[in-house]
């Protein structure tokens, strides 16, 4: 369990870092290319699934796709938690950015703003990431051990 801690430390700080510098950006009304170019989901989904398969193939590990799909599983869910709070304060807040339609007006309740939307959502990106991301970690994986 140390070697996933130790893989996953930069990815989480580098993933924290994306995702304030996300909400700084599109606050201070910077043009949507922009602040997608800062997209979390493509760490979870295609940059980080590369990063670990490196990793567990330098690593010998005994299990490497077990890890590594560990090492996705794992990058995901405390990505898509550290995203959570933005998604409360888009609701709070009325923040209209695409990505949070949905969560705010009078026709929506408070259980659709803060929980049905962003978990679902949450939900929907952690099982692309084990998809997507398990299939590119796999061929990097396999790739980087011959």
């Amino acid at each position: 369990m140390h070697s996933i801690k130790q893989i996953l430390k930069w990815p989480l700080i580098i993933a924290g870092a994306v995702v304030i510098l996300r909400v700084i950006v599109e606050r201070m009304g910077a043009h949507s290319a922009v602040s997608n170019i800062l997209s979390v989901a493509v760490l979870h989904t295609v940059l980080g699934p590369l990063y670990f398969a490196t990793r567990v193939a330098k690593s010998k590990a005994q299990h490497p796709f077990r890890m590594l799909f560990t090492l996705i599983g794992i990058y995901a869910v405390c990505t898509r938690a550290m995203i959570l709070p933005t998604y409360w304060l888009a609701r709070i807040f009325d923040w209209h950015e695409s990505r949070f339609a949905g969560l705010a007006g009078p026709d929506v309740s408070p259980f659709v703003g803060f929980i049905a939307i962003p978990f679902a959502t949450a939900a929907f990106w952690i099982a692309a990431s084990l998809v997507v991301g398990g299939l590119i970690g796999t061929i990097t994986l396999a790739l980087v051990r011959r």
